[in-house]
């Protein structure tokens, strides 16, 4: 079960899941936790936020999504997007 990276609200599985797909900056690296959910603080937010690491061999990854945050809503997507724009230090690139 995942949890809104937004708003915290753990998704139902019979819900429909979002996901917000990040390409980090050069020299951030999180090869080491491929595959895992880990927790992103995020300075504009003053918190951690979970994050999805794309493994090397994923379809993600091939198509440049190096991490993804995962939403409950449109609505808690923009919301999201719009926090990590201002995160420009860790990631160059936002898909939602």
């Amino acid at each position: 079960m995942f949890r809104c990276s937004w708003c915290m609200k753990k998704i139902p599985e019979d819900q429909s899941i979002y996901s917000i797909s990040v390409k980090f900056n050069e020299g951030i690296d999180f090869s080491s936790n491929e595959g895992e959910i880990v927790q992103i603080y995020l300075n504009s937010r003053k918190t951690s936020v979970p994050m999805i690491v794309t493994t090397s061999d994923s379809e993600a990854k091939k198509h440049g999504q190096d991490g993804m945050f995962t939403v409950c809503s449109p609505k808690c997507g923009e919301k999201m997007k719009n926090a990590l724009a201002k995160e420009i230090n860790t990631f160059k690139d936002l898909r939602f």
